[in-house]
């Protein structure tokens, strides 16, 4: 089972860390707009990953399924949530000022060397953000 922790929630985007094992990955998702498709992260809760063909990112392409109101939920390469359309971007680690995650092409080459021998696998979100900022407080701690 893949355990995704969103830790950090902005104004315009997510952080999060995942756990599957021994593995721990960092992520970039966009912000909570009320699961609005291209716009909004996906909602907390328990959902089934599958191997999946994507036109953009190739055949074995991890794919959230059954997300209510929402399809084509990847994991793929991003750095920013500005890398994504409503998907996890997966990293190795988390840049200092929290803008995104780093190193996401060996994170993913990771996450899928992890997960190769599974056609699907269990996902569970859950939220225990200590960081939740506006982008106008973002601004003011920036600013001191």
């Amino acid at each position: 089972m893949l355990t995704l922790t969103r830790f950090a929630l902005f104004d315009d985007r997510t952080l999060g860390r995942l756990t599957y094992g021994n593995e721990v990955f960092y992520t970039v998702e966009k912000p909570w707009k009320d699961n609005e498709p291209f716009v909004s992260c996906i909602p907390a809760g328990s959902y089934t990953i599958t191997k999946g063909n994507s036109p953009r990112f190739g055949s074995n392409t991890w794919q959230v399924m059954d997300v209510p109101g929402r399809t084509h939920i990847l994991f793929h390469v991003g750095n920013t949530s500005d890398d994504v359309v409503g998907c996890i971007a997966v990293g190795t680690s988390v840049y200092g000022n929290l803008e995104g995650v780093g190193r996401s092409k060996p994170a993913m080459a990771r996450f899928d060397a992890a997960l190769r021998s599974f056609d699907a696998e269990k996902l569970v979100i859950k939220e225990d953000a200590f960081y939740a900022f506006t982008r106008e407080q973002e601004q003011q701690i920036g600013s001191h």
